[in-house]
């Protein structure tokens, strides 16, 4: 069994007020810069586009991208971000808003969960494994529906596995709830993992009446269908087939038969992908190593086990693989390294620290490897990097770092009402993240986007009918605030890459930045 730290080992005003003034810490972090980087295409430019058009029309039961039906996912999201655009205005900030708060929530939640099982010091490190690992911070800071579906999802895990700790089954009401509501941002995937991960359960506890009695619990299953089930029926009545085929067939089968829009791999994709989503955590797995038959007699540790190598290996089959899938493992692998707390040794927190150091400067260095990229050169990119990179001192950063690494050596004893080991590592970590926030993410996202939102807001006052070319931009269309034109319609200006234009181009350059140009084509002339 795992070793525990009863929580009245502490005072209970002390308790208090230091998880307070953690949640409210954390909530901060997550916030920090959230609105200062542009959009990134495709995903977060498609979303907010979207949300624009929705609020734009007026159309909350529908959406579209660029005047086109869009299917991708149900409208839970699309609600959440016009809510926050239509209180804080349609930016950034107000579009990934509702991404941070998700993963604020998850992280609360998996904190307690943890905290009454084996005490304060884990339980404090599973809310800041949760917000400080890479794969949970980037979604936290992008506006799309992985955070959201993140919360459902972890809110399915804990009751799900409170409902087989104790047969409890208003936690098995509120699964039909949390199920209900992922349906509604993310679609089948939802109800796939809960109901997947109850039934391993029973098969390796050889019981099946958990089963029995979630299959009969009406409770559960009418909460479910009345949070979701409404806006699906609308949505059939309103598109009929073409809502069968956009939706369920071509974006959740089709896209597990089939590699869509490139994103292709190996039977071993999540075998390298999923360390790097947990990072800078994932060495602490490592204490683990030759323990496992510990993990399968603790009945939390088993179930988050279960539920991690479910998700896994379902998208392993997948044909589509995006990294972000494997967020979806979160609830398991957050429990099973938050376990970790009890039994780390000194030699795992140096493992941890030259870990963190080693993912830190590859970090920082990404811009010049990015530039050393082949495939960045054959598309003509690397200029840009290298004109972003020159404006970025990596001495300032480092000196940052060193301090910050210095702090920790010389005031770890301050740090130990979180235990020697998860305290300085959960300082550790909220400074990685933190860099990542304020130098990694805006040199990023400024380097890839920075000319497509300067061009989207310099073409704002420009009537004329403007379409893209060599690439799909859908954050130019949300800076411009109007609809981009189809590829099949006439263009008068055309956003495209600056590469594109040959000496036999015809046609007048309105502006440029940064390797990308808006292009108004000669009307006697063929488009380039």
């Amino acid at each position: 069994m795992l070793r525990t730290e009863p929580l009245s080992l502490f005072p209970a005003a002390g308790i208090s007020l230091r998880l307070a003034a953690l949640s409210l810490g954390l909530l901060a972090f997550l916030l920090l810069g959230l609105g200062q980087p542009e959009l990134f295409d495709v995903d977060e430019g498609a979303f907010a586009e979207a949300t624009r058009e929705m609020l734009s029309s007026g159309d909350w039961g529908h959406t579209t991208l660029n005047g086109a039906d869009r299917f991708d996912k149900p409208m839970g999201i699309y609600w959440l971000q016009g809510l926050s655009a239509t209180v804080l205005g349609l930016t950034e900030f107000a579009l990934r808003l509702p991404s941070a708060l998700a993963t604020w929530l998850a992280a609360l939640a998996v904190g307690h969960f943890v905290m009454h099982r084996w005490g304060l010091r884990a339980g404090v490190l599973a809310a800041v494994i949760h917000v400080t690992s890479f794969g949970s911070w980037a979604m936290a800071h992008a506006a799309t529906a992985d955070a959201v579906l993140g919360l459902c999802l972890m809110l399915s895990a804990l009751d799900l596995w409170r409902y087989l700790e104790t047969a409890n089954l208003p936690a098995l009401g509120r699964l039909g709830l949390w199920m209900g509501l992922g349906l509604l941002v993310k679609g089948p995937v939802a109800f796939l993992i809960p109901v997947a991960s109850l039934w391993l359960s029973c098969l390796s506890a050889r019981t099946w009446q958990p089963v029995w009695r979630a299959l009969v619990n009406r409770r559960a299953w009418l909460t479910m269908l009345a949070v979701s089930l409404p806006w699906y029926a609308y949505a059939y009545w309103r598109h009929g087939q073409t809502f069968v085929d956009g939706f369920i067939l071509k974006h959740n089968i089709d896209r597990f038969t089939a590699p869509m829009e490139g994103h292709a791999g190996s039977w071993f994709y999540f075998a390298v992908v999923a360390p790097l989503l947990w990072m800078p955590w994932s060495p602490l797995m490592l204490v683990w190593w030759g323990r496992w038959r510990d993990i399968w007699r603790d009945a939390t540790t088993q179930r988050a086990l279960i539920w991690t190598v479910f998700v896994f290996v379902f998208f392993s089959f997948s044909a589509t693989k995006l990294p972000h899938y494997g967020i979806y493992a979160a609830p398991g692998v957050v429990v099973l390294l938050a376990a970790t707390a009890g039994r780390m040794q000194a030699w795992h927190g140096w493992l941890y620290a030259g870990t963190w150091m080693v993912w830190h400067a590859f970090l920082v260095g990404l811009p010049l490897i990015l530039m050393a990229s082949p495939a960045l050169v054959a598309q003509e990119l690397s200029p840009v990097f290298m004109h972003a990179a020159q404006r970025i001192s990596l001495l300032p950063i480092l000196a940052v770092w060193m301090v910050f690494v210095a702090f920790i050596v010389f005031w770890r004893k301050r740090l130990l009402w979180l235990g020697h080991h998860s305290g300085v590592l959960s300082l550790m970590a909220l400074i990685h993240a933190t860099v990542l926030t304020l130098v990694v993410w805006p040199w990023w996202a400024n380097t890839l986007q920075g000319p497509i939102k300067t061009l989207g807001l310099a073409s704002r006052d420009r009537p004329a009918a403007v379409g893209q070319m060599g690439g799909n931009w859908p954050s130019f269309a949300f800076y411009r605030q109007q609809a981009l034109l189809g590829k099949d319609e006439h263009m008068d200006v055309i956003l495209m890459p600056e590469s594109r234009l040959t000496a036999g181009t015809h046609g007048e350059t309105l502006a440029r930045a940064q390797g990308m140009v808006l292009f108004r084509p000669a009307k006697t002339t063929q488009q380039p």
